[in-house]
């Protein structure tokens, strides 16, 4: 995957979400409070989903580590925050940890 990709995917993605923000119209308030619980179970199951291979078990110990990471930061409800410690402690167990 190229950066000229990913970044043509994070313009389509964040272009979508913005253009949403300022065409519809707003959500009723009862709506609104079970569509704001949604996204951590939705990650949480997302996340479990992927850290377990069918047949074998857990995933690696560098992407639980990354996992662990996104986690610490999520009542920071920040995508970018979260995707940023992933990253840091994926590469810091990277540094750390004996090589394979």
């Amino acid at each position: 995957m190229t950066w000229e990709l990913v970044a043509i995917l994070a313009l389509i993605t964040y272009g979508s979400r913005a253009s949403a923000l300022v065409f519809l119209p707003s959500l009723p308030h009862g709506l609104r409070l079970i569509i704001d619980r949604l996204p951590s179970a939705l990650f949480a199951a997302l996340a479990a989903n992927s850290l377990v291979v069918p047949g074998v078990g857990l995933v690696e110990a560098p992407i639980l580590v990354a996992t662990a990471g996104a986690v610490v930061f999520a009542p920071a409800r920040s995508l970018p925050i979260c995707l940023a410690a992933g990253i840091a402690a994926y590469l810091l167990w990277g540094l750390v940890s004996p090589a394979t």
